[in-house]
């Protein structure tokens, strides 16, 4: 049963969204088994609704402990996936679910990371590729994305744009990729939640940075699945990091008001989650005060004292992967509380940040 996370409608067969609001959409229900076999994200085929059919091995991410920290602090590693960020792990199964369908062309909006990502599964799958990318995405990004023989389609007008567009061509027969539009996406981001289960346990708290909210649903959706079937009994605390010049998500959760986009022309280094509009902002919301959650912002120059702090741990994250780094100092681990970072994307995703004079 797909479930809308802003009016509540269910509906029985898949679809991308609401057909009643047009909002995002979780599925429920579905039947699962927890029996973990094998490698990797597909390791846990029995928790998932779509048969594999399209893999570059994603998932079994590394979690590595702080070096320099009395506290017990984690970090999963995200960006070792195949195209360097956890996007991957929903792009195998909408890909797989697209070419069970029979589809011949993928299609995506993105900021960089989610159009590699469905670029190279679109590859590996024989598939055509769309990706709408709005200004000022990193030229690394963009050059990754064109590597994997994707059609690139710059929009003007922000992310927004590039969403509809990308809707527009989904409305003509195309499977549409997005995330925060296709809820079998989601289905794949839980899977970080079933690999830190086996890693560590249930963590006492979980830092996220936070763009469409689609990762910060996953994770505690995925946990809320292993306390439904018996398998733990504890939750863990879900925390979203936004960038402070754009934290809708965030926000609206310190105000209690309705998500709002962030003033025009509102920016931040961190693009992978310079996102005005989130999909998934009210499932995260909820996420976050079912967990007994919070929300924080950082600074650019914060995330950039982030970067380097990872660096020295041994770990080249981008922007948006170090929100969850830099937003550290804003939470209070109390005695034996076991925290985990999700470090979402890799450096080489954006490398030469640090290098700019401007900031």
């Amino acid at each position: 049963m797909f479930r809308c996370t802003k009016c509540g409608s269910e509906f029985p067969d898949f679809r991308y969204t609401c057909a009643r609001c047009g909002s995002a959409l979780l599925l429920e229900g579905a039947p699962k088994r927890w029996e973990p076999r094998g490698a990797g994200l597909w390791r846990y085929r029995s928790m998932l609704p779509v048969s594999m059919s399209i893999s570059l091995s994603e998932g079994n991410s590394p979690l590595i402990r702080r070096r320099d920290s009395s506290d017990e602090v984690f970090l999963k590693v995200e960006g070792d996936n195949p195209t360097g960020s956890f996007k991957d792990r929903g792009t195998t199964v909408v890909i797989s679910d697209a070419y069970n369908r029979g589809h011949r062309t993928a299609v995506v909006a993105s900021t960089g990371n989610m159009g590699a990502s469905v670029a190279a599964y679109s590859a590996y799958a024989n598939l055509a590729a769309k990706v709408f990318i709005p200004p000022g995405i990193p030229e690394e990004k963009i050059a990754q994305i064109t590597a994997y023989g994707a059609e690139l389609v710059p929009v003007e007008g922000g992310f927004s744009a590039a969403v509809a567009r990308a809707r527009q061509e989904a409305e003509a027969g195309a499977y549409l990729a997005s995330t925060g539009l296709n809820p079998l996406f989601i289905e794949g981001l839980k899977t970080i939640a079933y690999e830190l289960f086996e890693q560590m346990g249930v963590p006492d708290k979980i830092v996220v940075p936070t763009g469409t909210g689609g990762l910060l649903t996953a994770i505690f959706k995925g946990f809320r699945e292993l306390s439904a079937l018996g398998v733990t009994d504890r939750l863990p605390q879900m925390i979203a990091v936004q960038a402070a010049a754009v934290a809708p998500i965030v926000e609206a959760w310190k105000e209690g008001t309705e998500v709002r986009p962030p003033p025009e022309g509102a920016t931040t280094i961190a693009s992978a989650i310079l996102v005005r509009v989130p999909f998934n902002g009210l499932s995260a919301i909820e996420a976050m005060r079912r967990s007994g959650g919070f929300g924080v912002t950082v600074t650019d120059h914060q995330i950039l004292q982030a970067i380097r702090a990872l660096g020295r741990e041994g770990i080249f994250a981008e922007p948006a992967a170090a929100a969850s780094m830099a937003a550290l100092e804003q939470i209070e681990i109390r005695g034996d509380e076991r925290v985990a970072l999700l470090i979402t994307g890799s450096g080489l995703k954006d490398p030469t940040v640090l290098l700019r004079k401007d900031l």
